[in-house]
C-alpha cells in the first residue's frame, strides 16, 4: 500500500513539475521567442538546474513541443465547443466568432505565445515551422467543414469558403499583433463586431 502511495505521489510531483516548467516556457517563449529563450534561463526561473530541466524535456526542441501539446489540449475544448454549437444563422456564426476573440482577450499571455512563434515559424528551419503550416490547415478545414457547413445553404454560392476562412483568420492574427503591440488603444471586440457587421451582410443572400 505504501508502495503504490509513494508511486502516485511521485507521479503527482512529476506532473505537477512539468506543468510548472510547460508554464514557465511558454512565459519565456512569449518574452524572448523561442530563439532567445536558453534552459538556463528557464531552470533558474524554475528553481532546477539545467540538467534538472533536461531530465523532463532532453532538448530545446523537445521542450517547445511540450508547449504547444500543453496548449493546443488545453484549448481543445473550447474549440470543440465552438465547432459543435448550434448555428442557425449567419450571424450566429459570426456572434460565436466574436465570444472568440472576447476569450483571448482573458489570455494576452497566451496569444503573445502564438503570435511570437507564429511570426518566428516563418523560416522553415524553425522546429514548428511544420507545425504550424499544419495547425493552420486543419483551421481551415474545421471552419469549411463543421463551422460553415451548417449554413452553407444561407450563403451566397458564389463565395469560396476555404478563402473566407483564410479572411476570418487574417482578420483575427493581425487584431491580436495590434492588441499586444497597443492595447490600450485597439479593443479586439468593438473592432471584430464592426468586421463581423460588414461580412455578414455581404454573405447573406
Amino acid at each position: 500500500m505504501n508502495k503504490h502511495n509513494n508511486a502516485t505521489k511521485k507521479k503527482r510531483v512529476r506532473r505537477d513539475r512539468t506543468e510548472e516548467i510547460l508554464e514557465t516556457a511558454t512565459r519565456l517563449f512569449s518574452e524572448h521567442g523561442y530563439q532567445g529563450t536558453t534552459f538556463s534561463l528557464l531552470a533558474e526561473a524554475v528553481q532546477l538546474t539545467e540538467p534538472g530541466v533536461l531530465h523532463y524535456f532532453p532538448s530545446k526542441t523537445h521542450l517547445l513541443q511540450g508547449v504547444l501539446e500543453y496548449h493546443e489540449q488545453k484549448n481543445a475544448e473550447r474549440y470543440l465547443s465552438m465547432l459543435q454549437a448550434e448555428k442557425k444563422s449567419i450571424p450566429d456564426l459570426f456572434s460565436l466568432l466574436e465570444n472568440l476573440v472576447a476569450e483571448n482577450e482573458k489570455i494576452p499571455g497566451l496569444i503573445q505565445l502564438f503570435t511570437v512563434l507564429v511570426s518566428e515559424s516563418i523560416r522553415s528551419d524553425h522546429p514548428a515551422h511544420d507545425y504550424f503550416i499544419d495547425r493552420y490547415r486543419r483551421a481551415r478545414e474545421a471552419y469549411v467543414n463543421q463551422f460553415f457547413g451548417e449554413i452553407r445553404e444561407n450563403i451566397r454560392p458564389e463565395v469560396d469558403l476555404n478563402e473566407l476562412t483564410i479572411l476570418i483568420l487574417a482578420v483575427m492574427d493581425g487584431l491580436q499583433i495590434q492588441w499586444l503591440l497597443d492595447p490600450k488603444k485597439v479593443d479586439m471586440v468593438a473592432v471584430y463586431r464592426l468586421f463581423s457587421k460588414i461580412i455578414v451582410e455581404y454573405l447573406e443572400k
